[in-house]
């Protein structure tokens, strides 16, 4: 038979058990963790959009996406995913592409959804323009803070919206939008 003694290592183990197990249960995550303040940044790159309509009129190497369509118009999404449950405050967008065309230009639109009345509200919107060629300064970069309707809401989706204009020298390389949690 064996010894009093170690009887008691078995209960206090089930017992230390019980006590981390129904310590986790009865955690309460922190809603607002210390690194969520201050500015974010969110890129959405190239391998991110996807043709509006049913078009093979495009190109998108993962990297950067273009049009195959001279002359004509190439209308290209893609969603952008803000950390929810949180609101967010849209301070700063740009537009990173290659742009060595006097004829073309690439337009975009973040935009902001309301599924609950089928609605969109522009929040920003950058251009091109119909940009001098310049080899040396491509890739460039386009900066807008001319943000309206900056907050969005765990309740909204949000997208971009973006048109490439002509397929030569125009290159989409992605856009990073900078924000902060909550209002």
């Amino acid at each position: 038979m064996k010894s009093g003694k170690s009887w008691w290592m078995p209960v206090m183990l089930g017992v230390l058990l019980m006590a981390v197990l129904v310590g986790v249960a009865g955690a309460r995550p922190n809603e607002r963790a210390q690194a969520a303040s201050g500015t974010r940044q969110l890129i959405i790159g190239a391998a991110d959009f996807y043709p509006a309509n049913n078009t093979y009129a495009f190109f998108n190497g993962g990297n950067f996406v273009t049009s195959l369509v001279n002359g004509s118009n190439t209308i290209l999404v893609a969603p952008v995913q803000f950390p929810a449950p949180y609101w967010v405050t849209v301070e700063k967008v740009q537009l990173f592409a290659y742009d060595n065309n006097t004829t073309g230009r690439i337009m975009m639109w973040l935009e902001r959804t309301k599924p609950s009345v089928g609605s969109k509200t522009q929040m920003a919107y950058i251009d091109t323009g119909y940009a001098f060629a310049d080899s040396v300064n491509n890739p460039r970069t386009w900066t807008t803070t001319s943000i309206s309707s900056s907050v969005v809401n765990p309740a909204n989706g949000a997208y971009l919206d973006v048109v490439i204009s002509d397929d030569s020298r125009l290159d989409l390389y992605g856009v990073r939008i900078f924000y902060h949690t909550g209002r």
